[in-house]
């Protein structure tokens, strides 16, 4: 699944202090040496995912010399176990790709961490199951099926809400399967799960086998700025001038993406021939949707957070009982959504 709410395992606090010490300890060797650059003019960024569509104008800005020009070395880290907000709380990345909903949870648990670039404007998720199914022709017939989860609440309580707002009772069987959700599906051994409509769903288009589907958003869930770019409040704080020049680019980046979404797609398969060589035709129907429908929003600048969706999307989060506080206890009252996110670094 293509990650739009990164909720896996926080690190541990040895985790934190090594990696901490490592980042601290490379930088203040970097500082000792008259010969080596500026640190901070080197800015490191964590994907959550393997590469794909969604990390798209930071490989553009990269490949078309946007950071060179923005006099920055920018780094992608590879996808790693650990949560991008664990990371860039940590100070192992100064930035990474983490959504609306994942930076909402993340920060309320107390990480440091601050979304500074919306990559879609609106949700790209939504519940999905075999195209074959005669038996579910609205969302109220997941009563009583059997749900691959992801292992958040979050998965859960959106799945339960598409029911409910269709007159179900919400109730399922759920089984925790992580990205074997998809096989598991195919084979029959799950009912239904939740997917990505600019990944996995192109995917089994391609595969002659498509997915039918509910889209949250038509069964009472608010709207989600589902993918975004984050940073920490410490970094911005240090490096103010770094974070405009990265937003900056990134900025621009996406918005080559959806002007130009052939040229877009090829420059993100030539810059991960490993992974993406084989999948020509997935990236560039994927980046094509995306710069149709998701990249930009009618009076919206490319990158803008939306204060209203993070209102109402933090309202249904705090409803559904899924935010908790740093010692693990249940929010019931919403915290101030304006500190979660900044437009101030846009170009």
């Amino acid at each position: 699944m293509q990650e739009n709410i990164s909720i896996r395992r926080p690190l541990g606090a040895a985790s934190v202090a090594a990696v901490g010490a490592l980042i601290l300890g490379g930088c203040s060797a970097q500082a000792n040496s008259s010969d080596a650059p500026d640190p901070r003019d080197e800015v490191t960024f964590a994907l959550d995912w393997a590469p794909n569509t969604n990390h798209i104008g930071v490989y553009v800005a990269d490949a078309l010399g946007y950071f060179a020009d923005a006099g920055l070395d920018v780094e992608i880290l590879p996808y790693a176990s650990t949560a991008v907000p664990d990371l860039v709380s940590a100070g192992a990345a100064d930035f990474g790709s983490a959504g609306q909903a994942g930076v909402q949870l993340a920060r309320s648990a107390g990480r440091d961490v601050v979304s500074v670039f919306q990559v879609t404007q609106t949700d790209t998720g939504q519940v999905v199951f075999l195209g074959d199914r005669d038996d579910i022709t609205r969302p109220a017939d997941l009563d009583g099926l059997v749900f691959g989860g992801f292992g958040s609440p979050l998965y859960s309580a959106l799945a339960r809400a598409v029911a409910v707002d269709d007159d179900g009772t919400g109730e399922f069987e759920e089984v925790v399967l992580d990205t074997g959700a998809y096989e598991a599906l195919s084979q029959g051994r799950i009912d239904f799960t939740l997917s990505v409509s600019t990944w996995e769903d192109i995917q089994t288009e391609l595969d002659g086998h498509p997915y039918a589907s509910f889209r949250y958003q038509d069964f009472g869930v608010p709207d989600v700025q589902s993918t975004g770019i984050v940073s920490s409040d410490a970094f911005l704080e240090n490096n103010p001038d770094e974070a405009r020049a990265f937003v900056g680019a990134v900025q621009r980046g996406y918005a080559y993406a959806a002007e130009n979404p052939d040229d877009a797609a090829d420059l993100l398969i030539e810059a991960n021939p490993d992974t993406l060589g084989e999948a020509d035709e997935l990236v560039t129907r994927s980046t094509r949707l995306l710069a149709e429908r998701y990249f930009v929003a009618d009076g919206v600048e490319i990158g803008e957070a939306v204060p209203e969706k993070w209102e109402e999307f933090g309202a249904f989060l705090i409803e559904n009982g899924v935010v908790t506080d740093g010692s693990g206890e249940t929010l019931t009252e919403a915290p101030d959504w304006s500190a979660y996110y900044t437009n101030d670094f846009l170009g």
